[in-house]
């Protein structure tokens, strides 16, 4: 086999006729199927989604986008974009349907956003019709679902990433376009997350001429220019408002969020494990990852033929983005997700000038059918137990197991919507020929709709009722108003960052914080948020007045302590006093 040499790949000219050919209509179907479910109908859930609401709903109360605040105190991990993006679709929807829904309403925006730049970047490299492939494939991989799905950050930065590689796709044939959705994408990928997405698509933009002498050249240097002068405009301005409102909150965003992340110093995530990301991507970027190797492979047996210029952006921005991951010192799988957009533009590699149906293939398009009919008896099945407690012995190893303190309950809506949901994944299962590896793909991706469906209908109910923590604060609101109504000021002590956001939001009550406030230490009533029954030194050997916690989760606990003297005076001294990281 020789070695895949990217400057040596001819251009796919007419390659992507040989795709199936899908609507436009068929195509809105498929995103709708895919992106609706799931998307409202819950409650905040832990971790991430907690600390977001917090912070879209203190924009829509004061209106200050340049220093993000929860509960009451500036949070600087992220900059306001989404948090701004949020607040609006809060707004604007939050007189339908209940707030947390219409904040999150935001995230299925970016996503939009995303495969659309996707999809153009895609058309770029391989020709009409291969971006709607392109979303296919995105659509199918196995880690986005969940994710894409929450009141979260990172499909901002995804959205701005995808838009990064488009304008840098484009930036040699339309430098003004290209530059100008170059801009747009590092704007927005900054104003999302830092430095982390502008600077790997910036770094990018530097190995390029580097790398293949057809960047250098005026075209290109005019889009990077005019990317500069489209991108920089926003985040300059951000900054400048809030080094001018507080230096200090300018410094702890940009040193301790950006290069603390990376370096360790910040201690604000978990940390990496050797090869965390080698073992993580298989599964999450599936089938997308096998398919761009497998497309890569087949183009150094001359069997695809590619064009490094067109390709380039996107295994540059790969590699560089996921170097940075590896290096850094802090991983979550979430964090991977801007590798998504690159791999689902390159994994068309694999699906293009196939001229006759292949055994192969569908052999792997049968499987594919045989575990879609697998996994919907098994939703069908645990969705019935979940609603009606029927099979006994199911529903009591599910409620014992999996779905902790669930009592069965029926949701006639959650069955209607997946029946029709399984109604247009049946009317399009066939659409698409077993014989091409974009008919697996097409099944694997309804696969996924059809799972991610069920699970986002049928179990939603029983999901949300373990993931949230409406009932632990609206049990604690009734205290917390008496207590406030008699003057009693309650202090709180290890409450992490998305209980403070949502005990604000249930119960709109803020406690003081030992970590933060000085005037939580003369208070006589403290809410500790006890981990494995941990408790501080000043409550040793006390009867909690009031203790609860989220049905099967038994880590976390809150308890409410009454003392008899201010904290001041029964734990007065500092070496004992918890330290501020605690409450991470």
């Amino acid at each position: 086999m020789r070695d895949l040499n990217l400057s040596s790949l001819r251009s796919a000219g007419d390659a992507a006729h040989r795709l199936p050919i899908v609507s436009g209509l068929v195509l809105l179907a498929f995103v709708l199927a895919w992106l609706l479910p799931g998307l409202v109908g819950h409650e905040p859930w832990k971790p991430d989604e907690g600390y977001t609401f917090g912070l879209v709903e203190n924009i829509v109360k004061t209106g200050d986008w340049v220093v993000p605040t929860l509960a009451g105190e500036p949070f600087m991990e992220k900059p306001p974009i989404f948090f701004v993006t949020a607040a609006y679709f809060l707004q604007a929807f939050g007189g339908w349907m209940p707030l947390h829904d219409a904040a999150r309403l935001a995230s299925g925006f970016w996503l939009v956003i995303a495969m659309v730049g996707i999809a153009l970047a895609t058309r770029q490299m391989f020709g009409k019709g291969s971006g709607r492939w392109a979303i296919f494939l995105l659509l199918g991989c196995i880690g986005l679902p969940l994710r894409a799905h929450q009141l979260i950050t990172d499909t901002a930065l995804f959205a701005g990433v995808a838009w990064g590689i488009c304008g840098l796709t484009y930036a040699l044939s339309r430098p003004i376009w290209g530059g100008i959705m170059l801009g747009l994408g590092g704007t927005v990928s900054f104003l999302s997350k830092g430095l982390l997405g502008p600077g790997c698509l910036g770094l990018t933009a530097i190995l390029l001429p580097v790398l293949l002498p057809a960047f250098r050249n005026s075209r290109y240097a005019k889009a990077i220019v005019l990317s500069v002068i489209v991108g920089a405009p926003l985040p300059v301005l951000w900054m400048f408002r809030l080094y001018t409102r507080n230096p200090e909150l300018f410094q702890v965003w940009f040193r301790i969020n950006n290069f603390g992340r990376f370096n360790g110093t910040a201690h604000l995530g978990p940390a990496a494990t050797p090869f965390f990301y080698l073992k993580t991507l298989p599964w999450y970027a599936f089938p997308a990852l096998p398919l761009t190797l497998w497309g890569f492979w087949r183009a150094s047996r001359g069997a695809v033929h590619l064009d490094a210029v067109k390709v380039a952006p996107a295994v540059l921005c790969f590699l560089v983005s996921f170097g940075v991951l590896v290096i850094a010192s802090d991983a979550r799988e979430l964090y991977a997700m801007p590798l998504l957009a690159p791999l689902a533009m390159l994994g068309v590699a694999g699906l293009v000038e196939y001229r006759e149906p292949d055994r192969g293939w569908s052999a792997i398009s049968i499987l594919v059918t045989v575990l879609a009919l697998i996994l919907m008896g098994l939703l069908l099945t645990t969705g019935y137990a979940l609603s009606t407690g029927e099979p006994h012995a199911l529903t009591t190893l599910l409620t014992h197991r999996l779905f902790v303190g669930w009592m069965p309950a029926w949701h006639p809506a959650n069955w209607v919507a997946y029946g029709a949901l399984l109604l247009v994944i049946v009317m399009l299962w066939r659409r698409v020929p077993r014989g091409l590896p974009a008919g697996f793909v097409w099944r694997w991706s309804l696969l996924i709709v059809m799972t991610w469906g069920g699970i986002a209908t049928l179990w939603l109910p029983a999901l949300d009722f373990g993931m949230r923590y409406r009932e632990v604060f609206m049990t604690l609101k009734p205290e917390l108003s008496r207590l406030n109504d008699k003057g009693e000021c309650v202090a709180s002590l290890w409450l992490g960052e998305p209980q403070r956001a949502l005990l604000d939001y249930y119960t709109h009550y803020r406690t003081l914080r030992l970590e933060s406030s000085a005037a939580g230490w003369s208070c006589h009533w403290l809410l500790i948020q006890s981990r494995h029954d941990q408790l501080p030194d000043v409550a040793h050997g006390v009867q909690p007045a009031f203790v609860a916690a989220r049905p099967g989760d038994f880590n976390e606990r809150y308890m409410l302590f009454q003392f008899p003297q201010t904290i001041r005076q029964i734990w007065p001294d500092d070496d004992m006093r918890p330290d501020p990281r605690e409450a991470k």
